[in-house]
């Protein structure tokens, strides 16, 4: 039986696809990486090799029309108070 190493990842598209998805939608490689938050030496890395998983769900929001997720000021706030809340929490059950 074949173990996969840590940093190994199965390939949910190949490249083709993801150049297929980028051509279709008449984008080009730079206006695809600004959606996603990568480069657009990292767009063409995957259109090379192909895409993880993550990345082909990031293309179907794209499709959907939803804009890239930006964290506002009161959501990192309520994050740091999780945070905060869950170290202390932790400390009382020691």
């Amino acid at each position: 039986m074949e173990m996969d190493s840590r940093n190994s990842t199965k390939k949910f598209l190949t490249g083709d696809e993801v150049r297929a998805f980028r051509i279709s939608r008449d984008l080009t490689q730079t206006e695809l990486a600004e959606w996603l938050g990568i480069t657009p030496q990292a767009m063409g890395k995957y259109e090379t090799r192909g895409a993880t998983k993550a990345t082909a769900l990031a293309f179907s929001a794209i499709n959907r029309g939803l804009r890239p997720f930006q964290p506002t000021k009161e959501e990192m706030l309520a994050l740091k108070t999780h945070d905060r809340i869950k170290n202390l929490r932790n400390k009382e059950s020691k």
